[in-house]
C-alpha cells in the first residue's frame, strides 16, 4: 500500500525478495532452509502490515523488514540448536572458514563469575588466523600483533562495567563471533596506531637510530613530503590518512570510518544494532531505526568533513 493505503505491488515484491534472502542467510555461515525462510519473511510482512495502518516511508519500512528477518532468523536458529543440542544446525555446509561450530551455549556459560568451559580451548585456533590477517594488514609487526590479538581475545570474556556482560554474550549464533572479533581487533589496532603515533611525537621515544631509519613506522618520519607533490588526495591509503589526521577524530569516529569505508565489515543496519555504537552516539536501543540511521549518518558526515579539512589544510 502507498501512503493513502493503496497497494504498491512492485515495492512489496522487491522488498519481500530481499527479506527472504536476509531470512535465508542472516549472517555469513548460516543457511536456513527455503521453506523456513519463506515462512519467516511472510510472518514479518504480516506483522508489519498489521502494525501500520498507513505505510511509513519506504526506507523505514524496508529497514524494519530486513532487520526483523536478521534478528528473528538468528534467534530461531539459536533456539533450534539449543533444543536439539546441535551447534551445526543451519550451518552452511559450504562455509570453509573453520571446521565446525563451537557450542555457543558453553562459551557463554558463566561459572564463578567467569567463563571457564573447555569449549574456549577451541576458540583461539578459529580466531587467530582472522585476527592476525587483519593486524598484519594494519602494519603491526609479529610481536605487536600478538599483543593486540591476546588483549582482544581476553576482552571477549571481559565484563563491561555498564551492563556486566561480556562481548561474547552479545552474539546469538556462533557464526557471529568472527565478525564481532574482527570489529573488536580492528578497533584495538586503530587505538594501537594512535598510541604509537603519540609516542613518536614525543622526543627521544625511539630506542635507537636503527629504529628511526629501518622500521617502517619510524622511517616515515624522514619522508620528503614534497617528493610526490602531484599525488591527489584520492590516492592516499587509509594508513596515510590516519598518520596525517590521527588526532582529528575520536576513537568512535575512526572506528565508524574504518568499519564502513575501509574494512566494510558491517552494514549501516548492523551498526544501528550495535549497543556500543548506540551508546557512543547517545542513542538507546528503543529509538526508531530512522533516528538511529539519521544520527549515524550525521556522525559519519561530521567525521568525513573533519578529515577533508585536515587533509586540505
Amino acid at each position: 500500500m502507498n501512503r493513502s493505503g493503496e497497494p504498491d505491488p512492485e515495492f512489496f515484491e522487491k522488498l519481500w525478495r530481499a527479506t527472504y534472502r536476509r531470512a535465508k542467510r542472516p549472517v555469513e555461515g548460516v543457511l536456513i532452509p527455503d521453506e523456513a525462510a519463506g515462512a519467516l519473511a511472510s510472518e514479518i510482512f504480516e506483522n508489519l502490515l498489521d502494525r501500520y495502518k498507513l505505510r511509513p516511508p519506504d526506507a523505514e519500512f524496508s529497514a524494519e523488514a530486513l532487520e526483523g528477518a536478521h534478528d528473528h532468523a538468528r534467534h530461531n536458529v539459536a533456539t533450534d540448536r539449543t533444543a536439539q543440542s546441535d551447534p551445526q544446525i543451519c550451518h552452511d555446509p559450504e562455509d570453509e572458514r573453520y571446521e565446525k561450530n563451537l557450542d555457543l551455549n558453553r562459551l557463554q556459560k558463566k561459572e564463578g563469575g567467569g567463563f571457564s568451559d573447555r569449549e574456549w580451548n577451541g576458540l583461539d585456533p578459529i580466531l587467530r588466523p582472522f585476527g592476525f590477517h587483519l593486524l598484519l594488514r594494519k602494519g603491526l609487526g609479529n610481536q605487536d600483533a600478538e599483543d593486540v590479538y591476546l588483549e582482544t581475545f581476553a576482552e571477549l570474556a571481559r565484563e563491561r562495567a555498564k551492563d556486566g556482560k561480556a562481548p561474547v554474550e552479545a552474539i546469538v549464533v556462533f557464526e557471529e563471533v568472527i565478525p564481532l572479533f574482527s570489529k573488536m581487533i580492528q578497533f584495538r589496532a586503530i587505538d594501537w596506531r594512535r598510541k604509537q603515533g603519540a609516542l613518536k611525537n614525543q622526543p627521544n621515544t625511539q630506542s635507537s637510530f636503527e629504529d628511526l631509519t629501518e622500521r617502517e613506522e619510524g622511517a616515515m618520519q624522514f619522508e620528503d613530503e614534497s617528493a610526490d607533490p602531484d599525488r591527489g588526495l584520492g590516492q592516499l591509503s587509509f594508513d596515510e590518512i590516519y598518520r596525517q589526521c590521527g588526532e582529528v577524530l575520536n576513537e568512535c569516529q575512526w572506528h565508524l570510518i574504518f568499519t564502513v569505508y575501509v574494512a566494510q565489515s558491517a552494514t549501516m543496519g548492523e551498526l544501528c544494532e550495535d549497543p556500543e555504537i548506540l551508546e557512543q552516539l547517545g542513542l538507546d536501543p528503543d529509538h526508531s531505526i530512522s533516528k538511529k540511521r539519521r544520527i549515524l549518518n550525521e556522525a559519519l558526515e561530521e567525521a568525513l568533513g573533519k578529515l577533508q579539512k585536515c587533509l586540505l589544510s
